[in-house]
């Protein structure tokens, strides 16, 4: 029996030490990349607001954003006004806000270079009150009108708390803030290029259950019946068939009567145009019963 020794030399351990390096980093790239698309994924396939209209979305749980009861017959206002550097010239604009489908704004006024004459869901009424560097004195333009977005081309943000209104290059974001309370309408923000964000204050942008439309009690009704005619069928060629050993067109149930429908169709007409009366009884012998009698309808 012999022993052998194995010794390692300095170049051994130096290569076991390498290896091991390399093993290592192998395993944080492994690790990090592992974290990296853990996080990837949560972003890709996070849970967000799914529009299912211009003014509600919804979350996978059943949870959303509905503000259709939101919706009156006028718009939503709100006032606010800029200064600029030199406080020569001021701005004023009323924002217009009708939320879920778009409206005509009665409000307009026959000024030059008006953009909301159609129906909108966002306008903005500009006027300036200008410094005349002569006379010092004020004055005030008629002002213009600007279309700011439609209900047609809206999305949702991710988490539900915004509507952005696109609008060509430019865009509009209503802001949507869960308060008890009257609906109100504010500004957040006026920047230039136009990104001008509003805000909607109301109780039914808070988080609600969103409920499915249902079947009309019409629809439920026609279900119920066409299923019962199917059953009624159903079961009555089978019996026809197996029990009674009827073929071809004799298997249909109650045939007599479903051929002699037209007939009793064309009587029924006739008796309700006469006045729900049976016609006259002509000359000829008595007959019994009465034809003019209830017993002979």
């Amino acid at each position: 029996m012999s022993t052998h020794f194995v010794c390692s030399s300095p170049s051994s351990r130096k290569a076991y030490r390498k290896s091991s390096f390399i093993k290592m980093c192998k395993n944080s790239i492994l690790n990090c990349m592992l974290i990296f698309f853990s996080f990837l994924y949560s972003l890709t396939y996070a849970d967000v607001c799914v529009k299912k209209s211009s003014c509600v979305c919804e979350f996978s749980n059943g949870t959303g954003i509905d503000l259709s009861l939101a919706v009156k017959s006028t718009f939503y206002t709100v006032d606010t006004y800029e200064i600029n550097a030199n406080e020569s010239q001021y701005t004023f604009s009323t924002f217009f806000y009708h939320p879920c489908f778009d409206a005509l704004l009665e409000a307009n006024k026959p000024v030059a270079n008006n953009t909301c004459t159609i129906s909108l869901s966002l306008c903005q009424y500009s006027k300036s009150l200008t410094q005349d560097n002569v006379t010092g004195n004020f004055v005030i333009d008629k002002g213009v009108y600007a279309y700011m977005g439609s209900s047609n081309d809206t999305e949702f943000t991710a988490d539900g708390s915004s509507i952005i209104y696109h609008n060509g290059p430019s865009s509009a974001i209503v802001q949507l803030v869960c308060t008890e309370g009257e609906n109100k309408l504010a500004v957040n923000s006026l920047t230039v290029p136009r990104l001008i964000a509003l805000t909607f204050y109301s109780r039914y942008a808070c988080l609600t259950r969103i409920e499915e439309p249902g079947r009309s009690f019409g629809s439920t009704l026609l279900i119920i019946f066409f299923s019962f005619v199917v059953f009624y069928l159903v079961l009555g060629i089978c019996t026809k068939k197996f029990l009674m050993g009827a073929t071809g067109i004799e298997v249909i149930p109650n045939l007599g009567f479903w051929m002699d429908l037209p007939n009793l169709v064309k009587d029924g007409w006739a008796f309700m145009i006469n006045g729900f009366k049976l016609p006259a009884r002509g000359a000829g012998p008595v007959t019994s019963p009465d034809p003019n009698s209830y017993d002979s309808i």
